[in-house]
């Protein structure tokens, strides 16, 4: 799903998994109740989380990456992901978390990350630009174009209008896409952090040097 030119397409994707993850969290965690005598829960993989004015970034209640990295699924690479050992970025975690002592894989002591700079050269937003950070504001811009900053300016700008020019508003791709993003809680449009990198299960500066080719080439374009 990550490298679908489509971002609906995409994003229908990336809403199945998370469907098929939430489904798979409640069975472990009732599985882990009743059969272990064991107390569970699941973590969210994206919404629900704390959203505050006060806080300019939002805030989840645990990092599923740190906590991936932790369970031995792999390491951070230059884009801030987790690149795990043979599916690179392109992965989605999940966590349950319960009061049952349990054994965890030893840490990856591979560094996979190839230090190509691909990512960052193709992030649209500028977000990746500073190494060992994301900028959260520029990020959500251009990944979430009609999040909850877009909403709050549309209507704003809606209220100051006459009758007439609110109509028109209302019949605009602005507000078709804000609505239909108020109920699906979130609407991802760009998916380059995962989708250029190059790392997978065998991939080497050769592989890398193409990525770069093949990109610098659709630019120019």
């Amino acid at each position: 799903m990550w490298r679908v030119p489509n971002p609906q397409i995409a994003m229908n994707g990336r809403l199945d998994i998370m469907e098929y993850a939430r489904s798979t969290n409640y069975k472990i965690s009732r599985f882990l109740e009743k059969e272990c005598g064991a107390r569970a829960m699941s973590v969210p993989l994206s919404y629900p989380l704390e959203l505050t004015p006060q806080n300019s970034r939002s805030v989840a209640d645990v990092s599923l990456r740190h906590a991936a990295i932790a369970a031995g699924l792999g390491v951070f690479g230059r884009h801030n992901l987790v690149i795990h050992p043979r599916l690179g970025p392109r992965v989605l975690f999940m966590a349950v978390l319960t009061d049952l002592a349990l054994p965890s894989d030893p840490k990856v002591s591979e560094d996979l990350c190839i230090n190509c700079n691909i990512c960052v050269e193709s992030c649209p937003a500028a977000a990746l630009d500073i190494e060992g950070q994301t900028d959260f504001g520029k990020c959500i811009k251009v990944s979430q174009p009609y999040g909850l900053a877009k909403i709050i300016r549309f209507w704003m700008k809606w209220a100051g209008k006459t009758p007439d020019e609110q109509i028109k508003m209302l019949f605009t791709k602005d507000f078709f896409m804000t609505y239909q993003a108020s109920f699906i809680g979130f609407q991802y449009a760009c998916f380059k952090c995962y989708s250029s990198c190059p790392v997978g299960s065998k991939v080497g500066k050769k592989e890398a040097d193409n990525v770069k080719e093949i990109l610098s080439k659709d630019v120019k374009d």
